[in-house]
């Protein structure tokens, strides 16, 4: 609802394309500075001063500013992301950047110079409001109505989730609501994650983290692999019946110590930003096996709570601030599913089993036709989408 969509689509193919042209060029270039030392390592001006060692200076440079670029950018969308199924849930249509702080885990001063910056790029339909008010977000929700999904009594929004219909007694209350002319509603399913960590998690979190596993051995045995070569180059690079046998096998067309040297150099060179990278990449793995293995333990204490709310402090194991960055971390991954991190009673808690349907009648499940408003009737039941039509007053 928040989310520009196709812009983040885009962006995301955009930053796949330029991160692989990216740390191809920075491994060429790489690989020609270091090529050029050892080429003219008797005489090293030479080697400043040519015209291939400017532009692989200079493409390098370059190669490594579109990374950090691309990597930023893709932070930005998941925190983007993030925020914009924060902004689905509320129902009052303002939120106080306070309690936004809180739930991403940043500075104040770091959320609001962020919300300006995604307006542009990432998101939209919110405004910020002037600092000195209590709350500084307005979102585009503009009705919202909450009610038992048994008899249809309107709830107070305060007991959203947590009260019992003063009609009937049911505690399965839901939300409805209408941002411009779309309409989505609210609800809470705890039930169906009671005793059930597959509900929590990303169906394809298995098969991801097999993959994740894969990809890392088989980059830390090619990290190993030119570790080992390098160290043999190295061992060898005074051997003389090493140097000597290069010599005199013709196919190497190294006639000359000080070419056998220099071919060595190179071969070391090459090893070692391959090596590197490999090992850089299992990092990049490992702290994503982490992370799985961090939501399955999540997965596994929400599904023994039957509470739409969990309190931080009752994740066990995970209760302080760094366990608190994995929940979040795994929500913004996508790991975690059907739960989302919310203030309410002015502490942080994991909101379970919450459901957000977008332009679907709450009552027959049919798609939802044309613009929405307060008087809209489901033309497959007749029933009426929004009953009392009301917004939280941000004062």
């Amino acid at each position: 609802m928040y989310l520009k969509e196709k812009t983040i689509r885009i962006l995301k193919i955009k930053n796949v394309v330029l991160t692989i042209l990216a740390v191809g060029m920075l491994i060429t270039c790489l690989y020609d500075v270091f090529d050029l030392l050892t080429y003219y390592r008797d005489d090293l001006d030479t080697a400043w001063h040519a015209d291939t060692m400017k532009y692989s200076i200079c493409f390098s440079i370059i190669s490594v500013i579109v990374i950090l670029v691309t990597e930023l950018s893709r932070r930005m969308m998941y925190r983007a992301t993030f925020y914009s199924s924060y902004f689905e849930g509320s129902l009052d249509g303002y939120i106080r950047f306070e309690d936004l702080a809180k739930v991403v885990g940043r500075p104040i001063w770091s959320v609001c110079w962020e919300l300006r910056i995604y307006r542009m790029l990432y998101m939209n339909r919110y405004t910020l409001m002037p600092d000195n008010q209590d709350h500084q977000i307005e979102l585009f929700s503009k009705r919202v109505s909450c009610e038992c999904k048994n008899c249809g009594a309107q709830i107070e929004k305060r007991e959203y989730f947590t009260g019992h219909c003063d009609s009937c007694g049911s505690s399965d209350l839901h939300a409805k609501v209408i941002a411009g002319d779309r309409f989505y509603s609210i609800s809470s399913d705890v039930e169906q994650g009671v005793n059930r960590p597959s509900f929590y998690k990303n169906k394809h979190l298995k098969s991801k983290n097999v993959l994740f596993i894969i990809l890392m051995a088989l980059g830390l045995l090619v990290a190993i692999i030119m570790t080992f070569y390098v160290i043999d180059m190295v061992s060898k690079y005074n051997d003389s019946e090493y140097i000597t046998a290069q010599i005199l096998d013709s196919s190497n067309q190294l006639y000359s110590v000080d070419l056998v040297k220099k071919d060595m150099v190179q071969r070391m060179v090459f090893g070692t930003i391959i090596g590197t990278c490999m090992y850089v990449l299992v990092l990049r793995r490992v702290r994503r096996i982490r992370l799985i293995q961090a939501t399955d333990d999540f997965s596994r204490i929400f599904a023994r709570s039957n509470k739409p709310f969990l309190p931080s402090k009752d994740i066990q194991g995970y209760a302080d601030q760094h366990g608190i960055r994995k929940v979040r971390n795994s929500i913004r991954m996508n790991y975690l599913q059907h739960c989302t991190l919310e203030i309410h009673e002015e502490m942080l808690q994991v909101a379970l089993a919450k459901k957000i349907v977008k332009d679907t009648c709450p009552s027959c499940a049919s798609p939802i036709v044309g613009a929405v408003d307060e008087e809209y009737v489901c033309q497959y039941c007749g029933h009426r989408i929004m009953g009392v039509i009301e917004k939280g007053d941000p004062r």
